[in-house]
């Protein structure tokens, strides 16, 4: 009994082995960054788009102003306004004016003073084509001869008329007109005057200060009634209007032709334009031919649109 006692206290007595320590569990492996997943644009070179260079302007288009008048200068040896030279561009305006004539024939004892008050009016169609009228309103004459003298006082001669531009480029423009006169004057007793013509007039602008402008006509007139007195009309005229600012202008033109009388006669015109009228001063006297007038005057005042 001893025995088993001294057995089971050594039992309870034999030193407890120490515990193996447990290793410390392996830290989690660091997770890899995240790879940058942000959408980045490509870079595109910027490019610069320049509108197309404006195309240079037409002919019509040089003109200093619109409201300046241009062509031949308004004056000329015919009834009404045949045989004056026309402008070769389009244009919409309205416009009164005054023709002042002198015949001062003193070997042969005759004189003649007129003068007609005018109203006239183009309207443009279309960039190409234009319609035109003039009505000399009221006309006076004062003839006097070595036996006797008198006036008179009547409606003078109208004309209606169309034109169409052929042609205009950059410096270059052309038209093709015709005239019709209506038997409206009744200066001549017993007889009303008709006619036609039919016309090209060309236009130079190399610069919008220089104007080069050239006109050439053809045509007829005759009488209805026992004094017919047919006559052929032709002119042609070249000149120039130098304008150096927009609101003036100088023309000098040189024609020549048949309107009832041969003449070759230089013209010379003053213009000016106050905002959009325009006004122009003519003059011009026959330097040859038979036609008899001393001088002729012209003003012609005229709103365009």
């Amino acid at each position: 009994m001893i025995s088993l006692f001294l057995l089971a206290v050594l039992s309870q007595t034999e030193p407890t082995a120490a515990p193996t320590p447990t290793p410390d569990p392996a830290p989690p492996p660091e997770a890899a960054p995240a790879a940058d997943t942000t959408t980045v644009a490509p870079t595109t070179a910027e490019v610069k788009v320049e509108a197309p260079p404006e195309p240079p302007p037409k002919a019509c288009a040089r003109w200093r102003n619109p409201a300046l008048m241009e062509g031949p200068a308004f004056v000329g040896y015919a009834e009404a306004d045949l045989a004056i030279g026309r402008r070769s561009c389009p244009r919409s305006e309205v416009g009164i004016g005054g023709d002042f004539g002198a015949i001062i024939d003193t070997p042969n004892f005759y004189g003649d003073v007129g003068a007609q008050a005018l109203i006239y009016g183009s309207w443009a169609i279309n960039p190409k084509t234009e319609v035109f009228a003039l009505i000399e309103a009221f006309d006076f004459q004062y003839t006097v001869n070595a036996v006797i003298s008198g006036t008179q006082a009547s409606l003078g001669n109208a004309t209606i008329g169309a034109a169409r531009q052929l042609f205009e480029g950059d410096v270059f423009a052309d038209a093709i007109s015709v005239r019709v006169l209506l038997p409206t004057a009744s200066n001549i007793p017993g007889t009303r005057n008709i006619g036609a013509e039919i016309g090209h007039s060309l236009t130079v602008r190399a610069a919008s200060f220089l104007e080069l402008h050239a006109f050439g006509g053809v045509g007829f007139t005759v009488g209805l009634g026992p004094a017919p007195l047919p006559a052929i009309n032709a002119v042609v005229a070249i000149g120039a209007a130098l304008t150096p600012v927009s609101w003036f202008s100088f023309v000098l033109d040189m024609s020549g032709g048949i309107a009832g009388r041969s003449f070759l006669a230089p013209t010379a015109a003053l213009r000016f334009r106050v905002y959009s009228v325009g006004i122009e001063l003519a003059a011009t006297r026959p330097i040859a031919g038979n036609d008899r007038n001393t001088a002729i005057g012209a003003l012609r005042v005229a709103y365009r649109f």
